[in-house]
């Protein structure tokens, strides 16, 4: 508490300046993709930055260290034979990891590949088995590193590492469920949500205080008169403060509850916002910040609009609630392409979001809690982004891979 304490006092209460311009580069052409959700970038610390891409056979991961402005050479890391799809990234410390599918002859094999020298150099990827195409999840936190897939059974399973992914534990079946797994940790704690669909769609949660060997699972949205998709989790490392956002269908909102005790009790589901979907969350240790798209009619007319929603009170409350994009453009959503997607620094207060319009895809950067809709710096066309510090990628047109640094 003295450390957060102190880091908010060097820091003013005030929104950070303004991006002036932002240097675009492209980091994979032809054929080159990124997957949905974030996840790519990813920075461990602020100044080793880490951008990947999938292009053709190549999958390949490019690293930075100041701060995102200079990329180095990327490395592959794979080049087939197959298709390779659902590129993951997640640093922590020197360590990059990867985690990534390959299809091939109607199989499919889930691959990890790990580097120990802030991405530099890349270990032999290896393989972690089978999945269903569902989009997996790399969690990592010092040398604790967890993978969570959806298995060829039909179970969200997890498999563990404890020495920053030279090897890892057979694989844990945390419980069925149909798709949408996602996953965090922290120390010893690890934990996984996805959706089921027995009868209707609901959000399950596994918690787990033995770095991922036993799990405690709860149909977490039973008591709810909706269906729940979509969960999103995130974490402060410092307090261990867990939060989670899902989308209910009827209405289609969204809701957020947290856990201040490692998982073991949640908070009343709160709703944050309707009609909208694709909410996602992120915490920098005092603020909390949701965002999504809503849906907003125009003479009839839907355009689906960037909010953003923060709680300066520990979560307990989110008034500040701010239409970042104004008119996007965007009537009907395509998968996940249009999917606003935060970055927050833990215990530094910096805040990034990347969101699209018709357009496409800017980029807009906070402090201690106030985002401002002035700025907003547009990359470039395109859909499918993420931020982290001050960098972003994102799948311009043409199966182009693109990269910015923002000042």
């Amino acid at each position: 508490m003295l450390m957060r304490i102190s880091m908010a006092l060097l820091i003013t209460v005030s929104a950070a300046r303004a991006y002036t311009s932002c240097a675009v580069k492209v980091i994979g052409a032809p054929g080159a993709l990124v997957a949905e959700e974030g996840a790519n970038p990813v920075s461990s610390n602020g100044r080793n930055v880490y951008a990947g891409f999938m292009q053709t056979r190549n999958l390949a991961v490019a690293a930075s260290s100041d701060w995102g402005v200079t990329l180095r050479a990327p490395v592959v890391l794979f080049n087939g034979p197959g298709t390779q799809q659902f590129l993951r990234l997640a640093a922590s410390g020197s360590n990059a990891y990867a985690l990534w599918g390959v299809l091939q002859n109607g199989g499919t094999s889930l691959m990890f590949a790990a580097s120990h020298h802030y991405g530099d150099d890349w270990s032999a990827p290896i393989s972690i088995g089978a999945y269903l195409p569902h989009l997996p999840q790399v969690a990592a936190d010092g040398d604790n590193v967890h993978l969570v897939y959806h298995a060829p059974d039909g179970n969200m399973d997890i498999v563990n590492s404890a020495n920053a992914g030279a090897s890892f534990s057979a694989p844990v079946a945390v419980g069925p469920g149909a798709s949408e797994e996602v996953a965090i940790s922290a120390g010893s704690n690890v934990y996984v949500s996805w959706s089921i669909s027995d009868g209707r769609p609901d959000t399950m949660l596994g918690v787990s205080h033995d770095n991922g060997n036993t799990f405690r699972v709860t149909e977490i949205s039973a008591d709810r008169q909706t269906g729940s998709n979509e969960p999103i989790l995130a974490i402060d490392s410092i307090s261990g403060r867990v939060s989670l956002v899902w989308r209910e269908n009827t209405p289609q909102q969204g809701v957020y509850l947290q856990s201040l005790d490692n998982g073991n009790t949640w908070s009343s589901p709160l709703v944050i916002d309707n009609p909208a979907r694709q909410f996602m969350v992120a915490d920098d240790g005092t603020y909390i910040y949701i965002s999504y798209l809503k849906k907003v009619l125009i003479n009839g007319i839907v355009d689906w609009r960037v909010y953003l929603a923060v709680s300066k009170d520990g979560g307990k409350t989110f008034p500040a609630v701010t239409n970042l994009s104004g008119p996007t453009g965007i009537q009907v959503l395509v998968a996940d392409q249009a999917r606003p997607v935060p970055w927050a620094w833990d215990g530094h207060g910096a805040f990034r979001l990347t969101g699209v319009k018709r357009d496409g895809v800017y980029i807009w950067n906070g402090r201690n809690g106030v985002v401002l809709p002035s700025s907003a710096q547009y990359l470039g066309p395109g859909t499918t982004a993420a931020p982290a510090y001050n960098s972003a990628v994102w799948q311009s047109p043409n199966k182009v891979v693109s990269y910015g640094v923002c000042k």
